[in-house]
């Protein structure tokens, strides 16, 4: 439940005291130090990556590019963006969604167990002993790339999260995903953790849906003026895997003022 407060009565309001308050929290002035410093060094370069990837898989499509194109115009109509217009941008909102699927950024989480458990038997045919203080890693580039969760996991699909999916494989108990309009972005919940690029839980990322929106008007924007090509084969581009999810050699590509955007 959203926490309201008077912003303009507070000696120092931040855009992360109301990201927290969205998210019906409360909480103390280290932790939202903390978060800040989290918004700060991990919140520019991954945006930045997520960007970069769906501007490679986009110029691999031309009609998807197209698409974007007419609701960039239509939603628009030659203004700049605001708030108001990311709810109606919903093929851009689609497209972010399906870049942080294919490329999630971070690729990879950890986590430390807290006290002894038993993971479930999931695919496998035993269960998994945990121990305490065993730190957990969460390998999301493979879960996101699974051909258990996901259709064609290897092609860029941004309308995939328009439809619903169910489990053919009963035994690992995953109850599929299902789609809702109660949200703006596809979520871990609404997957059951098949999708979780802001992980989940107490410890997901205070920003995911900061993170969304600034790619989605960031994207508007590009494509409202301009086009892109690879000046490179895709297999050129290769890919590199760290914190996040880089290219390897550069993303080269060829961009164009768009015909109508001319004076």
């Amino acid at each position: 439940m959203f926490i309201f407060r008077n912003y303009d009565a507070m000696e120092n309001p931040s855009l992360l005291r109301f990201l927290v308050d969205m998210r019906g929290e409360d909480t103390t002035s280290v932790q939202l130090r903390d978060d800040l410093m989290t918004m700060l060094i991990a919140g520019h370069e991954t945006t930045a990556a997520v960007l970069t990837w769906a501007l490679f898989e986009i110029a691999q499509q031309p009609e998807l590019a197209q698409k974007i194109q007419a609701e960039v115009d239509t939603v628009l109509a030659g203004r700049e963006p605001g708030f108001e217009d990311i709810y109606r941008l919903s093929l851009l909102r689609l497209v972010v969604a399906e870049s942080l699927r294919m490329y999630p950024e971070p690729p990879l989480l950890i986590r430390r167990a807290l006290q002894d458990d038993v993971l479930p038997r999931g695919g496998v045919d035993f269960q998994t002993k945990i121990a305490r203080g065993t730190d957990v890693f969460i390998a999301l580039y493979n879960i996101h790339r699974s051909s258990r969760y996901w259709e064609d996991p290897d092609t860029f699909t941004p309308e995939r999260f328009l439809r619903p999916v169910q489990n053919q494989h009963t035994e690992d108990g995953w109850s599929g995903y299902t789609p809702s309009n109660s949200t703006l972005y596809p979520n871990e919940v609404q997957s059951d953790f098949a999708y979780l690029p802001f992980g989940g839980g107490n410890r997901k990322c205070v920003g995911d849906q900061f993170a969304c929106m600034e790619a989605v008007i960031t994207l508007a924007m590009i494509f409202q003026k301009f086009e892109f090509s690879l000046a490179v084969s895709p297999q050129d581009v290769g890919i590199y895997t760290g914190a996040t999810i880089h290219t390897r050699n550069g993303l080269m590509m060829t961009v164009r003022e768009r015909p109508s955007q001319v004076q």
